[in-house]
C-alpha cells in the first residue's frame, strides 16, 4: 500500500522535460519517447556532435530510493559492457537538475507490433522462426556474458530495416545476482527470475505474437488456446511449449537453436 501511494504521488509530481529544453548545455530535447519502470526516454540532439541520441533520465520515485539509484547504475554498467551491433551503443552520462541521465544510440526502426498492425505484416511459421533465431543470437550474446535481459517483449524488439535489435536493459541483471544460479529451480517465478529461462519465456511469447499475425479472429467464437487456434506444425508447438515451460524447459540457447534448425530443415513436420 505504501509503495503504491509513493508511486501515485511521484507520478503526479513528475514532469517530463519540455520540447527544446537544453540539458547539460548540450542535449536539446526533440521529443519524449516514453516512460519505463526506471526512466523517461527522450529523443535529443547532441549539439556538439550534431548526432541524434536517446537520453534516459531516472524517474523521481527511483531517485528517492537506494535500490532505484543502484538499478539505474547497473543498467548503465550493463549497456557500457556490451559491444554488439544488435544493441544500442552507450555514449555518456551526467546529472541535470539533480536528475541522473545517460545517452545512447537512437535506433531508427519499428517494433513488431507496429510492423504487424501499422505496416500490415503477416509472418509465416518459417518467417517467425527466422526472426526468432536473430533474437536468439542477441539473447545468447547476453547469456555468454552472464547477463539476463528479463524483459523480452514486443516493444523491446526493433527491426531497423536490416536486422533485429534488442533494447531496454532496465530490468537486466547479472546471472550471479540470481539466487538459483544457472538452472531453473522449482517454485521460482521464471517470468521474473534471474535465470536463462526468464528470457526463453519471453522469446516464447514473442514467437506467439508473430504467429498470430496470420490468424483471423472470428466474432462470437469461443476463445481457444493458442495450440487450437494456430495452424502450425507439431515441431513449432513443441519448441514453444518448451520455451513457455509447459514441457521440460530448455537449459541454454544451444538447445533452442538445435530444435529450430531441425524444424527449418524439415526434420520436424513444418507448415509454411
Amino acid at each position: 500500500m505504501i509503495k503504491r501511494t509513493v508511486l501515485l504521488l511521484s507520478n503526479m509530481l513528475e514532469r517530463t522535460f519540455p520540447h527544446e529544453e537544453l540539458i547539460d548545455d548540450k542535449f536539446k530535447v526533440m521529443k519524449h519517447l516514453g516512460m519505463g519502470s526506471y526512466g523517461h526516454s527522450y529523443l535529443v540532439m547532441d549539439l556538439i556532435t550534431q548526432q541524434t541520441k536517446v537520453l534516459k533520465a531516472l524517474r523521481i520515485h527511483k531517485r528517492t530510493t537506494k535500490s532505484g539509484r543502484k538499478g539505474f547504475e547497473l543498467e548503465k554498467e550493463i549497456l557500457k559492457s556490451i559491444n554488439h551491433p544488435g544493441f544500442p551503443q552507450y555514449f555518456e552520462d551526467g546529472i541535470y537538475k539533480r536528475i541522473p541521465f545517460y545517452t545512447m544510440e537512437y535506433i531508427d526502426g519499428k517494433n513488431f507490433e507496429q510492423l504487424i498492425f501499422s505496416e500490415g505484416w503477416t509472418i509465416s511459421e518459417h518467417g517467425a522462426f527466422k526472426i526468432a533465431v536473430e533474437l536468439l543470437d542477441l539473447i545468447e550474446y547476453l547469456h555468454s556474458r552472464d547477463i539476463i535481459h528479463r524483459d523480452i517483449r514486443i516493444p523491446n524488439v526493433i527491426f531497423d530495416g536490416t536486422r533485429v535489435r534488442l533494447i531496454d536493459l532496465g530490468l537486466g541483471r547479472y546471472l550471479q545476482q540470481g539466487r538459483e544460479g544457472r538452472h531453473m529451480s522449482k517454485g521460482l517465478d521464471f517470468r521474473k527470475g534471474i535465470q536463462y529461462q526468464t528470457d526463453f519465456f519471453g522469446l516464447g511469447h514473442f514467437l506467439l505474437f508473430l504467429l498470430y499475425s496470420n490468424f483471423t479472429f472470428k466474432n462470437h467464437e469461443k476463445e481457444k488456446s493458442w495450440e487450437e487456434e494456430l495452424t502450425i506444425s507439431s515441431g513449432a508447438k513443441h519448441i514453444i511449449r518448451r520455451l513457455l515451460q509447459i514441457e521440460s524447459a530448455y537449459e541454454d540457447c544451444s538447445q533452442i537453436r538445435e530444435d529450430i534448425e531441425k524444424l527449418v530443415r524439415g526434420r520436424i513436420d513444418v507448415i509454411f
